[in-house]
């Protein structure tokens, strides 16, 4: 506190100078005023006792020299019109402190509104803070913001050798409280703490520090730091100013982060509307019908639960008389799942037309999908080809559930058959054949999991159960009209539950007459 009061202005100027002179002349004895040195400011000095003019207890700013009891009653006044002044004054000088944090908060304000550089908006920040410390002081300061790494911050700018811009940082014990507790700590002798004595982290050879939070509503992302390796009393004032300034700038960051991530959202978005593009574009649509003169009536639909999936159907021909369909659900979701799905489905068209049966296509697909695979991926798969001319159809189960054969006269069944290994995990699995003999006007329904685990909101498989009853007696519907009864029924069973994963149908029916 500055005790800085004219005591000569005091008793010469103003109103207060006017009630002491009265006071002075309205006695009958003599009184003076002197100053802390002695030198006469009022009165006559005739007396030689002295009553002190105290600021307050212990801090005298002068004497009032009299008869005693006119004597202390002056002194107890103009001690009483010194502490007014004095209150005045630094009532007048927060104020004007006020004035100037405001104005340079103000500043501040204008200089981030336009920054859109977190790096700039650090620097700045720096700029600023160190304009509200004391000038001719060795300070260093720093904004350190979390960083991945966990325990770990990074210096997004600094001041000073201590805060090096772009290093990774140690927190020390105090800076860590201020990380978890969300308020800003003064310790002017950090040797005597004992935060600081059990982690010192990057702050060596250092005496005080003024640690204040970066934070928003709901999340502490960081801390600006300063720091001083002299002996100095940082105040509750300067820590309130930087805490504001740290306030400030911390929203500043925030909205730079998320407009930032915005844009990064849109930019992955549009990406995953580009990959659902390609993706679907990759799946075969020149579907063989009736309608067209075709022997075959064939339609397939996909629903993947995310932008892209890994679910995918294939259809093509291995020569004249051979169609080979290929389903399969690969492990996962989204973009991952999607990349797989691509490579699994390029490898089985290269591979297919090299092999004559769907049990050696699986075998020789599999060690290509172990090999290298680090992301332990793998697919269920289900493959099948078609003689034309015989209608016999030979397949292999990949570890997919098992297609539903409807015969001409409505009957529902599932094609027997090992259920076979996933490919993509173990180099040494084996696969098997079985074979089936179609006849006019059947079907076979090809599907992948999505369908019978789909759940309801009272978490409810939809079942292959619920899945056979409803074909049942549907042998006179198309390839299409399948597809769009199942993906009907199984939109009524989950409405209001959330997709859970990929869903792909294909259907093959067989003409009535060939």
């Amino acid at each position: 506190m500055s005790y800085e009061i004219k005591l000569k202005r005091l008793c010469q100027k103003g109103r207060p100078a006017k009630l002491i002179q009265r006071f002075i002349d309205d006695r009958k004895e003599s009184l003076c005023i002197l100053d802390q040195a002695g030198e006469l400011i009022l009165g006559e000095s005739k007396q030689t006792v002295r009553y002190p003019i105290e600021i307050e207890a212990g801090k005298v700013i002068g004497w009032v020299c009299g008869e005693q009891l006119d004597a202390q009653l002056l002194a107890a006044f103009v001690s009483y019109m010194a502490q007014k002044e004095l209150e005045s004054k630094l009532l007048s000088q927060e104020t004007l402190n006020k004035y100037k944090e405001l104005t340079l908060l103000y500043e501040l304000g204008e200089k981030i509104a336009d920054c859109m550089d977190i790096d700039q908006l650090a620097k700045l920040t720096l700029d600023e803070a160190r304009l509200l410390l004391p000038a001719g002081k060795d300070f260093h300061l720093g904004i350190l913001l979390t960083d991945q790494e966990e325990g770990l911050l990074s210096v997004c700018a600094g001041q000073g050798e201590l805060f090096l811009t772009g290093a990774t940082w140690l927190p020390d014990g105090i800076t860590q409280q201020v990380l978890i507790s969300g308020n800003a700590e003064i310790v002017n002798n950090v040797l005597d703490d004992s935060r600081y004595q059990v982690c010192h982290g990057s702050l060596i050879d250092i005496q005080a520090i003024l640690c204040t939070p970066l934070k928003t509503r709901d999340k502490i992302f960081g801390v600006l730091n300063v720091v001083s390796r002299n002996s100095i009393n940082f105040s509750a004032a300067e820590a309130k100013v930087l805490n504001l300034l740290a306030s400030q700038v911390a929203v500043a960051i925030g909205r730079v982060n998320m407009m930032n991530d915005r844009v990064a959202q849109e930019r992955y978005q549009e990406s995953l509307k580009l990959s659902q593009s390609i993706q679907m574009g990759m799946l075969s649509t020149a579907f063989p019908r009736f309608s067209q003169g075709s022997t075959i009536d064939l339609f397939a639909y996909i629903q993947p639960a995310r932008e892209v999936g890994g679910d995918f159907y294939d259809f093509f021909h291995l020569d004249e008389k051979t169609l080979l369909i290929a389903i399969g659900d690969v492990s996962g979701k989204g973009v991952p799942a999607a990349l797989f799905m691509v490579m699994v489905k390029t490898l089985v068209r290269a591979i297919a037309k090299q092999h004559e049966f769907p049990d050696q296509m699986m075998g020789a697909l599999n060690p290509e999908l172990c090999r290298d695979n680090d992301a332990m991926m793998f697919v269920t798969l289900f493959l099948a080809t078609l003689n034309l001319d015989t209608k016999q159809m030979n397949y292999s189960y990949g570890g997919h559930n098992p297609p539903l054969y409807l015969s001409k006269f409505g009957i529902v069944s599932m094609l027997p058959g090992d259920a076979g290994t996933a490919l993509g995990i173990f180099d040494e699995a084996t696969f098997s054949m079985e074979s089936i003999q179609l006849n006019a006007g059947d079907s076979i329904l090809f599907y992948t999991d999505g369908i019978n685990e789909a759940m309801n909101i009272n978490y409810e498989e939809y079942g292959e159960n619920r899945l056979c009853d409803l074909l049942t007696g549907c042998a006179e519907n198309n390839a299409q009209d399948l597809i769009e009864i199942v993906t009907a029924d199984v939109n009524v069973f989950t409405k209001g539950a959330e997709q859970s994963d990929d869903i792909t149908l294909l259907a093959l029916q067989l003409s009535k007459s060939y």
